[in-house]
């Protein structure tokens, strides 16, 4: 069974299994892949990249868009000859083991073992050679969760941060609503053609998905209504 499909000329997206992330492997003079799924998937995985042509040992770089273990697993088979990257606030957590946050054990992984070899911050590039990512910092979900955003072709990697048609994302331990609401804000402001979300479908009308996430957080969470009007998200 298939489980990548080609999105846009050097993007692709890979669905190791049903509890791993969705993994984009982007093909330029270096090869990037954002999250690499579970541990237990990173076979399935390996084999997806044999399909497109690639082997493990042909990914230059890994980013992680935050330390949750369905975005993580996969390194562990990828850190000895890639370059794992991830925000600064993931990177700890990741190193140190903290299984509050990873949720590995929960899933029957070890939490130990982790490298991250270049802790990103906001406003940093990866340039990969003929693809240039900015790194945005959109703490929420948790403290470590960035997007990648590509602005040649308005393209943004948006792991748990957004999701289409307005499906909610959690807010964890060391999340916020109220820095979720602003990462939301960020986003709003910028153009976007493309959403490549962690989990779910892919998305061409990002101006409604944001809408119908700031509706259903509000319906949702308590005192999210206040937080979002003292932020300015909402008009009343």
């Amino acid at each position: 069974m298939i489980m990548y499909r080609r999105i846009h000329n050097n993007i692709y997206q890979i669905k190791p299994g049903r509890l791993s992330s969705h993994c984009y492997l982007i093909t330029a003079e270096l090869n990037a892949l954002i999250d690499s799924g579970t541990a237990r998937d990173f076979p399935k995985l390996e084999r997806e990249l044999g399909e497109i042509g690639l082997n493990a040992k042909d990914i230059d770089i890994v980013i992680n868009t935050h330390e949750h273990f369905d975005h993580i697993g996969g390194n562990l088979f990828l850190q000895k000859n890639s370059i794992i990257m991830a925000h600064r606030h993931a990177a700890v957590k990741i190193i140190y083991g903290d299984d509050e946050v990873m949720m590995c054990r929960t899933h029957g992984q070890r939490p130990v073992g982790y490298r991250v070899h270049v802790w990103l911050n906001n406003i940093d590039a990866v340039d990969l050679g003929g693809v240039f990512l900015r790194v945005m910092h959109t703490p929420g979900h948790t403290s470590g969760c960035i997007c990648l955003y590509d602005p040649r072709n308005r393209i943004l990697f948006s792991g748990d941060t957004l999701f289409a048609n307005g499906t909610l994302s959690s807010i964890y331990n060391s999340g916020s609503l109220g820095e979720y609401f602003n990462s939301l804000r960020k986003i709003k402001t910028m153009k976007i053609d493309l959403l490549l979300p962690g989990h779910g479908r892919i998305s061409g009308n990002v101006e409604v998905d944001i809408e119908r996430t700031l509706e259903n957080t509000i319906r949702t969470f308590p005192d999210a209504e206040y937080i979002a009007k003292m932020l300015g998200l909402t008009e009343n």
